[in-house]
């Protein structure tokens, strides 16, 4: 049985295996995190409402719910006509480049206006990161805020997106001046005119593992304990289940989302 307040979702499909689980957590009354997983496994998405703004679960809920009409095959398939190739990079990657870009900014825009109206005091948004498997061979990512992707390869941990937040940019600046907290995002959805998304793309290997995750778990848990629990389990779901109750067993003070892929 599932705790109160969990949402757990399995995919198995030709190409991919992953478990998504998204916990409201022992500190707050709403989840204002959404995940979403194809049922065919063509892509996943993790969104995450900014914690102390308004109507941040719409947010989240709106940015999924305009980026899956952008990522349906038959949507792909129909931008691939208009694609030059260009060397180094299939023509695949190329498309999702620019209907990400498009599905993200026009998110933006529905979210940016929708505040303009309302006149909120402090205008909703969210965080999002997301990953199409393209092909056997490549894998595409792509992230606003300080939602994660990290690669499990060769029992190695690393981090593939960059924290678009004060101290990550308080780091990155050398440690200088006062230290910021941890939870302020410098780059989201929705609360200002325009947005840029950072997007990646590699070659993957046989039995890579892809986690995407929300400020809940990484800021619960080390990457060393991250890297524990993925060094003793292999089963997806085990790894995004065993994840998130860390994450809550360690204090659960945020909505914690995970999703767990195996290309």
């Amino acid at each position: 049985m599932e705790p109160t307040g969990r949402i757990h979702e399995q995919v198995k499909a030709a190409n991919v295996r992953a478990s998504g689980v998204s916990d409201v957590g022992r500190i707050r009354t709403e989840n204002q995190d959404a995940i979403y997983l194809d049922k065919e496994g063509h892509f996943v998405l993790l969104a995450d409402g900014m914690g102390g703004h308004e109507r941040g679960a719409e947010a989240s809920q709106t940015i999924i719910e305009i980026l899956q009409e952008f990522l349906q095959p038959e949507r792909i398939l129909s931008e691939l006509k208009d694609i030059t190739n260009v060397e180094g990079a299939p023509a695949e990657i190329i498309c999702l480049f620019s209907l990400v870009d498009k599905g993200v900014n026009k998110a933006n825009s529905v979210l940016f206006e929708r505040n303009r109206k309302a006149g909120l005091e402090r205008y909703m948004g969210a965080t999002l990161v997301g990953m199409v498997p393209v092909s056997k061979e490549h894998v595409l990512w792509f992230h606003v805020g300080d939602s994660r992707l990290y690669r499990w390869r060769d029992s190695t941990l690393r981090l593939l997106t960059r924290d678009h937040s004060a101290f990550n940019e308080w780091v990155r600046e050398g440690r200088s001046g006062t230290k910021p907290t941890k939870n302020i995002v410098t780059r989201a959805i929705g609360p200002k005119e325009g947005v840029v998304t950072d997007i990646e793309w590699e070659t993957c290997q046989e039995k890579d593992i892809y986690l995407l995750c929300s400020d809940g778990l990484h800021d619960m848990l080390s990457d060393e304990e991250i890297a524990d629990i993925l060094k003793r389990n292999d089963n997806v779901d085990k790894i995004a289940v065993s994840l998130v109750d860390a994450a809550i067993d360690a204090g659960g003070k945020d909505n914690t989302s995970v999703v767990v892929l195996r290309v």
